[in-house]
């Protein structure tokens, strides 16, 4: 971190060893930006599932020193200085490293910067280049993070103007990566995926629909609508089988609730509605599909 304020602060040091370290990590609206040194040994190997955040965010690692190994999905490799990875956090991210290993770097909402579909439905991790706009955007984080945890310059900067300048350093970054070109039906097995996923992660949620697809993945209604063309049930037909699925699992596992709390957990707005999706779907009301399985 010397290269960005000058100095170097002891802030937890092994007993009897010349060893610096530090953890940093701090807010600035919904971006979270954070820095580490620190040193593991030969024999130990640590894992992180970025996973676990909450919503699904865009998190970015860049490599300030040291050596660290990784893997999210197919993808694995070594990160050396200078190097920057960009991984959706949906995919789990499993980590090692030998020695003092220092890193930067930010975990920022999808929806915050919704330029890059690629990005959003991809299916592994992507490396930045190494570029003079690349050593900027770490740079920034850097002196960001300390002047913001040492109360010196940060501190004192609105997060109203930091948060847009972080969320254009991001999308200015990932405009630099060129990922392979898609072939017409890889593409549309990508959005088929990504749109499966969505649904099976937000299908309980009444008043979910292609358009909430949409905005979520970043795309047009009429785009989505023709990528999706070949889907005998349509994109609503997808969300409501599985509704359809969601409640009859309840109406058998949980024989106390009444049919209106099964079809409000499921995402239907009303009883009505999903008896009328069973009638469609399985050929008898839920009532009977409870009773049949009783």
């Amino acid at each position: 971190m010397a290269q960005f304020t000058g100095t170097s602060t002891t802030m937890n040091a092994a007993a009897g060893a010349d060893f610096h370290a530090y953890i940093l990590n701090t807010h600035v609206g919904t971006v979270q930006l954070f820095g580490s040194l620190r040193r593991s040994s030969g024999s130990e190997r640590e894992g992180v599932d970025i996973s676990r955040i909450e919503s699904e965010k865009l998190v970015v690692i860049g490599m300030i020193r040291g050596s660290l190994k990784f893997r999210t999905g197919s993808l694995s490799g070594v990160l050396n200085p200078g190097d920057v990875l960009v991984v959706n956090s949906k995919h789990p991210l499993v980590t090692a490293s030998l020695g003092p290993i220092e890193t930067l770097g930010l975990a920022v909402p999808l929806d915050d910067v919704a330029n890059d579909a690629r990005i959003t439905v991809s299916d592994r991790a992507v490396r930045l280049p190494e570029t003079a706009l690349t050593a900027a955007f770490l740079a920034f984080i850097g002196r960001y993070l300390v002047e913001a945890t040492s109360g010196t310059g940060g501190g004192r900067r609105s997060p109203a103007s930091t948060e847009p300048a972080l969320h254009d350093l991001l999308r200015a970054v990932l405009a630099q990566v060129t990922l392979p070109a898609l072939t017409p039906a890889q593409h549309s097995l990508r959005m088929k995926e990504a749109v499966r996923e969505l649904i099976e992660k937000y299908h309980v949620i009444q008043g979910f629909d292609a358009d909430s697809i949409a905005r979520a993945l970043h795309i047009s209604r009429r785009k989505l609508y023709r990528d999706l063309a070949d889907e005998a049930d349509g994109i609503a037909g997808l969300i409501a089988a599985r509704r359809v699925q969601s409640a009859a699992a309840l109406l058998v596992e949980q024989p106390q609730l009444s049919l209106s709390d099964v079809s409000a957990a499921a995402g239907f707005g009303d009883a009505t509605t999903m008896r009328r999706h069973f009638l469609t779907r399985l050929g008898m009301t839920p009532a009977d599909y409870r009773k049949e399985r009783a």
